[in-house]
């Protein structure tokens, strides 16, 4: 009897202790591979928001060296503790996401030291932004891989609370039948559940704290949007993005597009609508007003989720103050408009300034054939022919006895013809003379109008020759070459016309060519020679200009085209980095190769068939 009722007591304990006991394991094991993910996970994330922040103080003091002209010491220093956060993550390794930057930024810390001018920065400019990029990718993977393991820890403890849940009832029911059997034991079991609730309770508070801390630190809001947009949840993040009192502001659909830029809402409702309808991502950039007229830039991004089938869908998402990334392109943007303003002023002086000398050339052949046609009338023989009409009219009376008797007017005959002869090669010559006038003239007029023609056409694409074009350049560099004795060559192959804007082009070309003039005069050789080739490639049309001069040293290969770098002594080293941009803008690329010191140099001007969209950003080394 007693084997009987300890059988069935046992019997009564496993019926309400196996369920209690499956859940715990369960439990258990949940909790270990939540506590396990969140130890490797939270490190990591730490390092890449570090390195990331770092990078962004380096990033941030490098544009505003731009106005001190150096790079400040704590710039520097966040970029070695970038430099150092990355190694770190590698050594983890994490060497899969971290991919390339740490080699990137670690070349840089090596490269940039504290007093660093902006002359040095510029080259760097292109790897300062493949830092940027390389490192907001890391942290971007980090977060993501952070988020995973939080969202999955909270979506796992709802389903374990289900389960407790479940267990709670199925052991209430079974207690009901056992009472006076398993009292004891259910009591025991409900205390241990109550603390381990309790436990779960606490974890995802400290979860919620610690996502808190992350998204403040990263300057982020997070959001869920359902259908009806009527129920919209911020976080206390989001409110300080947007500068507004949880207390008294409630969001929703309407209320928050009414803080949008009046010139964005649209396009920021149309992409929430387009989201939610076609249970796609959104990816959209807006401004927001604030209270106090301020304005913050602001990137969304979200994607739609559904905590079952039934359910109705929600927009989850996270907005990112973008605002100095923002303010940083526009600054970048405004300085390069300047040099680029800065170039074509200083092109279209040079051109004007060729122009000015090549009228003078033809004005001093003007003065030439004037003087000569004055010579050749101050010495005409034109007054003999009156002297001998006086002599005629003397003898009058006696003309044919004059003529016949007379040893002048034996004469007469004679010189007659010569005056005749004499008169005729002086109408010649001042009629060659004059054909010469009018002709310089006329050259005068065609320079003048082709450079009419160019003010009038700026910025205006149209389908042109290329050897036209490149002839027109050669005619305003002509007299500058032709005086200093320079062997000029041209080499044109045939080519179709290309639609480009032709002031930018000649731009590029007097520039070029002007370079090869200076190159050649400064290595003081007795044959100066200049190479002018056109020549068709695929897709493309590319003029070269190759001289004999002296040639580019291999260190200054890779900063021809930069900013500020020349070797001329009275250099402004702009001349080559706004060509360089210009060829980008009109969809090309300006190339340079030498063999060294002596050897002179080509540079290349390729340029597309057809007209592309403009293209705006530092120039590719050739």
């Amino acid at each position: 009897m007693n084997r009987a009722r300890d059988k069935l007591i046992a019997l009564q304990f496993l019926a309400v202790v196996l369920p209690i006991a499956v859940v715990l394991l369960v439990q258990m094991a949940a909790d270990a591979r939540r506590a396990a993910a969140l130890e490797h996970s939270r490190p990591l994330r730490i390092l890449a928001a570090e390195a990331r922040g770092n990078y962004k103080t380096f990033t941030n003091g490098a544009a505003d060296a731009v106005d001190t002209g150096t790079l400040g010491g704590q710039s520097v220093e966040a970029l070695h503790t970038a430099a150092a956060r990355l190694a770190a993550l590698a050594a983890l390794g994490e060497t899969a996401i971290v991919g390339d930057a740490a080699a990137v930024v670690q070349g840089l810390a090596d490269t940039i030291q504290k007093g660093t001018t902006i002359q040095t920065l510029l080259p760097l400019r292109a790897r300062i932004l493949q830092g940027d990029t390389l490192t907001k990718t890391v942290d971007d993977e980090f977060e993501r891989r952070d988020e995973f393991v939080v969202r999955d820890a909270i979506v796992s403890a709802v389903e374990q609370r289900r389960a407790v849940t479940g267990a709670l009832v199925i052991t209430a029911f079974l207690t009901v039948l056992f009472v006076m059997a398993t009292r004891r034991r259910l009591k025991a079991q409900l205390e241990a559940d109550i603390s381990a609730e309790r436990q779960r309770r606490a974890e995802v508070e400290t979860i919620s704290i610690r996502f808190g801390i992350a998204t403040r630190a990263a300057r982020a809001g997070v959001y869920e949007l359902q259908r009806d947009g009527l129920d919209v949840w911020w976080s206390d993040t989001m409110h300080e993005l947007y500068a507004q009192s949880p207390q008294t502001f409630r969001p929703t659909l309407d209320s928050w597009l009414a803080l949008i830029h009046p010139d964005d809402r649209a396009a920021a409702h149309a992409a929430i609508t387009t989201a939610m309808r076609e249970h796609s991502q959104l990816r959209s950039q807006y401004r927001v007003v604030r209270p106090d007229g301020s304005v913050c830039h602001i990137a969304s991004l979200a994607a739609v989720a559904k905590d079952s089938v039934g359910a109705s869908p929600r927009l989850v998402g996270i907005d990112l103050d973008i605002t100095e990334r923002v303010e940083a392109d526009e600054r970048e943007r405004k300085l390069q408009q300047q040099l680029r303003d800065a170039s074509r002023q200083a092109g279209m002086a040079e051109i004007a300034t060729n122009v000015l000398h090549n009228v003078g050339n033809v004005l001093n052949s003007v003065n030439v054939s004037a003087r000569l046609v004055t010579d050749s009338i101050k010495a005409s023989r034109a007054a003999g022919l009156g002297k001998v009409v006086a002599l005629l009219q003397q003898h009058q009376a006696d003309l044919g006895t004059f003529v016949s008797t007379d040893q002048r007017g034996k004469h007469l005959p004679d010189y007659l013809a010569q005056l005749s002869s004499h008169l005729t090669l002086d109408q010649q010559t001042t009629l060659q003379e004059l054909e010469s006038l009018r002709k310089n003239i006329d050259h005068i007029k065609d320079i003048v109008a082709m450079q009419q023609s160019y003010s009038k056409l700026v910025g205006v694409p149209e389908s042109v020759a290329v050897a036209s074009l490149v002839e027109d350049a050669l005619r305003m560099t002509a007299g500058a070459l032709t005086r200093d004795g320079l062997s000029l060559q041209c080499r044109f192959g045939d080519t179709p016309p290309i639609v480009v804007d032709k002031h930018k082009v000649l731009q590029i070309l007097i520039n070029l060519l002007r370079n090869a003039k200076h190159a050649c005069e400064a290595s003081g050789k007795a044959e100066r020679q200049i190479v002018v080739s056109i020549a068709k490639h695929a897709g493309s049309v590319q003029i070269a200009v190759s001289d004999n001069g002296v040639g580019i040293l291999p260190d200054h290969m890779t900063r021809i085209f930069s900013h500020g770098f020349t070797t001329k002594k009275n250099g402004h080293g702009f001349g080559l980095h706004s060509g360089a941009l210009a060829a980008r803008e009109l969809g090309g690329a300006l190339r340079v190769a030498s063999n060294g010191p002596g050897q002179g140099a080509t540079f290349t001007l390729e340029l597309p068939l057809a007209s592309p969209e403009p293209v705006y950003g530092e120039p590719a080394y050739g």
